[in-house]
């Protein structure tokens, strides 16, 4: 057995890798989970809903849920329900209540059918389950709730590995291999990814998880390297992979750095510039060369605090049109 050797957090930020990858991916965690919803839930239509807070039972405290999602249902009777995604650090017990008290809230709100499911990173049992909350005193079939459980640390990785859906492979990195050696744990993660016909950003959020989950150090990075050294590896060294949380490659593209270079010299409108300027190459990287009418749009946005915006919603976007571009 050996510990995964987490990076350290970076409060809020650390958290946005998987808050963007399941932003993008929501489908294949669907199909993960459970499977035997496929056919029940149209997967091309759905949308990711603004951020929602709610109260924490029975503690009271404010809480903003991780990810909530519209989808259609498959029947074509123009009828939805939502997917509610919670991401913890860490398996504890009590996250079937604190789910249980979300359903009930979002029920109430929205008035729809919840699907609710708890992401796991370390412990808890291994693989996808059903969790519930059951009310002793009544019996187990009143005052009962239940959710999918997936636990990721005691996964078997070759398993995930051998999936058709590419997140597997990236949470993968989470999971414990059975066979392979920690390096060729990643280099196998890192080959499923470098041969899918996938778009690159949605190729950089899958390999981003498995860099930031699945370092290797010492004698593991050594053979890591050997391994990406022989002829048969061209496609994962092309992909350039970086130990790069999406914050740091965020920063490296300049974004942070130009802010607080501005900043540091009082020269608001250097700020601006140089995010918008930011935000003109990842709209491009993202959706391709961008229109003059693009162009034009954001050159009219002159709110640091709306481009900042526009960009936390690029990794989630799926057209250009889905971004507000005002």
């Amino acid at each position: 057995m050996f510990d995964i050797p987490y990076p350290k957090r970076r409060g809020s930020l650390h958290d946005q890798v998987f808050k963007d990858l399941l932003g993008v991916f929501l489908p294949e965690l669907v199909a993960l989970v459970a499977p035997e919803l496929i056919a029940r839930l149209d997967l091309t239509l759905w949308t990711l809903l603004d951020k929602e807070t709610f109260t924490d039972w029975p503690k009271g405290k404010r809480r903003e849920v991780d990810l909530l999602a519209r989808v259609e249902l498959a029947d074509r009777s123009d009828r939805t329900a939502l997917i509610h995604v919670e991401i913890e650090a860490r398996y504890r017990p009590e996250i079937g209540r604190r789910l249980g008290g979300y359903y009930m809230q979002i029920r109430l709100r929205h008035n729809l059918p919840v699907i609710p499911i708890a992401l796991c990173l370390r412990g808890g049992p291994p693989g996808v389950s059903l969790g519930s909350v059951v009310d002793a005193e009544l019996g187990a079939t009143i005052g009962s709730f239940h959710y999918y459980l997936f636990c990721l640390e005691g996964s078997r990785a070759e398993d995930f590995l051998a999936r058709d859906q590419p997140l597997g492979w990236a949470l993968a990195a989470l999971m414990r291999p059975e066979t392979l050696s920690r390096a060729e744990h990643k280099m196998a993660c890192l080959q499923r990814i470098a041969a899918a016909p996938l778009h690159d950003l949605h190729r950089f959020l899958l390999v981003n998880c498995v860099e930031t989950y699945l370092q290797l150090t010492g004698r593991d990075a050594e053979e890591l390297a050997a391994l990406q050294a022989r002829g048969n590896a061209e496609e994962v060294r092309s992909m350039g992979t970086r130990r790069l949380s999406w914050a740091e490659q965020f920063e490296e593209q300049g974004w942070n750095k130009g802010i607080k270079k501005g900043m540091e010299t009082g020269v608001e409108k250097g700020v601006e510039v140089g995010v918008r300027q930011t935000l003109l190459r990842l709209l491009g990287a993202r959706f391709g060369p961008l229109t003059d009418d693009v162009r034009r749009r954001v050159e009219a946005i002159h709110s640091v605090d709306r481009l900042n915006q526009i960009a936390e919603h690029l990794l989630v976007a799926r057209s250009l049109e889905e971004i507000d571009l005002r």
